[in-house]
């Protein structure tokens, strides 16, 4: 099973920064800067985690993953979420290189 995951991360220098964007970027939709929005299985929730642990300093950067609940289907997020402002662009989570 599949579970929405927001992932948000605050990362203190610009290489690093680079590398955590780099890598979510293969995971999930960037809807905020730093902020992305994931359709993850328990062995990608791993492994992305794992990824991410390897390119931190664990004493001054920052990286919260929270899963949301199961993915139903892959309809676009407008009915699932509200948001104020300009309109969430999502990809399709087989876009996605898990």
């Amino acid at each position: 099973m599949r579970y929405h995951t927001l992932v948000s991360y605050d990362i203190c220098e610009p290489k690093r920064l680079q590398k955590v964007h780099s890598v979510m970027q293969g995971y999930g939709d960037g809807f905020q800067y730093s902020v992305f929005i994931c359709q993850l299985s328990e062995r990608d929730f791993a492994l992305l985690m794992e990824k991410l642990k390897d390119i931190i300093n664990h004493n001054e950067d920052q990286i919260v993953m929270i899963k949301l609940a199961p993915v139903i289907d892959d309809k676009d997020y407008d009915s699932k979420w509200t948001v104020l402002g300009k309109k969430m662009e999502a990809k399709k989570s087989k876009d996605f290189i898990c």
